[in-house]
């Protein structure tokens, strides 16, 4: 922002200005010979300001003005603001050749390679992109005259330096323009692709798919994806001021996963026993619900750090993105990374709920139910105590097997299945839910559904 200031033409309102504009970073200088037709009043001079700020272009000039103007009613400063207006930065078209190392063969590019690792300084000092100048251009001609032009104006700059190993040597190097790492690009957005599919499937039970203990395909897709995650993430935190947080970051976000993988485990649980219309017993503790936590929390993380990682990725492969000032910034990342693990992992109970339901339908056709995370079903025959004993839902029938996941405190939740005879009725198919207190019933544990309960005495006989 180019602003003339009318300032009083006193020695000390001049330094006063001077250190206020230094204290902004803003350069104020004289005006030049010619460069203003502002005439200042008697006993004021002209002063000219460069008011560096980053707003949006509409409203910029009153943006600057009001900065000033406040800088300067804190600092007690006999200036006004008589003009302002706004400055652009210049882009002058360039175009950039590099001077490379000639192409080498496999041999060559090992044998580089074994030089960097082993330090013996014996390595090719051609290798790569060893200097690029920039050539001034027009717009106005067509294109490929431009580039012919700025290519012979390169060959004239890359012929001579200060170093005499960075002169073109046409046996030793080649001239061409940067080079778009195409191929590297595609194959970190295949990585992106192939991470958040496996963490779709992941979040919908897909464990077939991709399980390592038993298809080679699955643990080259898991080997894939963590490697993928892990390295891109610390691409992307690493030469930022986030690697310096990291340290203090891991050993406190740790403790906080030990309280609640646990939690995460029994929400699990809790909706897959909804589909029974019972709560959780003690059959879902163990290591079982920890798993249930465990695949929330990896499901979370890995889509979070997912968009960080893909970001460190890009700024491996393209060194001119700078993930501090390009579009692909750290909130952005965060943002999208945030929202998709919170969508999967609502996607995660959905497939627990979806479990459950299916795990209902299936003991109500008599089948026996498998464990999930940790839940086992146990099957009992219930006779009440009395015919005044007191139950929540239906009665519990003494007639036949019932289904619990274990008892909860001095009470156990009761699913009972339909009677065969209305078990295809898809109206009646899901069964209904009781729960009694311990001490109003005998508990009898079966094995399985088709185990035959007591003859019902006449107190225990379900309405």
């Amino acid at each position: 922002m180019h602003v003339i200031l009318e300032v009083l033409d006193r020695p000390e309102e001049h330094d006063l200005l001077a250190d206020l504009c230094a204290s902004l970073a803003w350069p104020v200088r004289s005006p030049l010979p010619g460069e203003t037709a502002v005439e200042p009043a008697v006993g004021w001079s002209l002063r000219i300001v460069e008011a560096r700020i980053r707003a949006v272009r509409e409203g910029a000039v009153e943006q600057a003005v009001a900065t000033l103007d406040m800088a300067v009613r804190d600092a007690a400063l006999s200036v006004h603001c008589r003009d302002a207006a706004l400055v652009e930065s210049v882009h002058r078209p360039l175009v950039e050749w590099h001077l490379h190392g000639k192409p080498r063969r496999v041999r060559q590019h090992l044998m580089q390679a074994g030089h960097l690792v082993a330090r013996t300084g014996a390595h090719d000092q051609d290798a790569g992109t060893v200097r690029l100048v920039r050539i001034p251009v027009t717009l106005e001609e067509p294109r490929h005259r431009r580039l012919a032009r700025s290519r012979r104006a390169a060959r004239a700059e890359l012929s001579s330096h200060v170093l005499p190993s960075r002169r073109w040597d046409e046996d030793r190097h080649v001239i061409r323009s940067p080079k778009v790492r195409t191929g590297w690009q595609i194959l970190t957005m295949v990585g992106l692709v192939l991470a958040f599919s496996l963490s779709f499937l992941a979040s919908l039970g897909k464990w077939a798919i991709f399980d390592i203990s038993t298809t080679a395909l699955g643990r080259a897709v898991v080997v894939w994806t963590t490697a993928y995650v892990v390295i891109g993430a610390v691409l992307a935190v690493r030469r930022t001021a986030t690697h310096r947080a990291v340290p203090w970051i891991l050993p406190l976000a740790l403790p906080l996963a030990v309280p609640l993988v646990p939690w995460l485990g029994s929400q699990v649980q809790q909706v897959y026993l909804q589909a029974f219309g019972v709560s959780l017993g003690t059959n879902g503790e163990g290591l079982g619900r920890a798993q249930a936590g465990l695949w929330v929390l990896l499901v979370f993380s890995g889509t979070l750090l997912l968009p960080i990682a893909h970001l460190g990725w890009i700024r491996y492969v393209n060194s001119s993105t700078d993930a501090r000032g390009s579009w692909m910034s750290w909130a952005p990342m965060l943002t999208v990374g945030a929202t998709l693990g919170f969508a999967l992992s609502l996607l995660v109970l959905f497939t627990a709920g979806h479990a459950g339901g299916a795990a209902r339908d299936a003991a109500a056709r008599g089948q026996t139910l498998p464990e999930y995370f940790g839940l086992r079903a146990d099957y009992i025959c219930v006779k009440l105590i009395s015919a005044d004993s007191p139950f929540l839902g239906i009665r519990p029938p003494s007639d036949r097997v019932l289904i619990t996941f274990g008892p909860e405190g001095d009470r156990i939740d009761l699913w009972v299945p339909p009677r065969e005879s209305a078990a295809a009725d898809g109206h009646r198919s899901s069964g209904a839910s009781s729960s009694i207190r311990l001490e109003d019933a005998q508990i009898t544990k079966v094995p399985d559904r088709q185990a035959a309960c007591p003859a019902a005495g006449p107190q225990s006989e379900s309405r």
